[in-house]
């Protein structure tokens, strides 16, 4: 895979834009024991992008890095 580099991410300000809204559901199990840690099924499931709202200012950022990223290499077509 290549490799970004002077990558970088600048906030702007925020835009209202209209994004699908997905129901995302899952348990988060011990991959040695199988045992249940976290439950996201039923009521306990995420809405996106309902839960952008309860990221903190730097969990945000993050997101974006992670997604900036994965959108340069699909304009690379990696």
């Amino acid at each position: 895979m290549p490799d970004l580099q002077n990558f970088t991410v600048t906030p702007l300000a925020s835009a209202s834009v209209n994004v699908p809204r997905a129901r995302i559901e899952c348990q988060v199990c011990d991959s040695t024991t199988g045992a249940v840690l976290r439950d996201f099924t039923g009521m306990n499931a995420v809405t996106f992008p309902n839960i952008l709202s309860s990221l903190t200012g730097p969990e945000r950022l993050e997101l974006l890095d992670l997604i900036a990223s994965w959108l340069i290499m699909k304009r690379f077509g990696a």
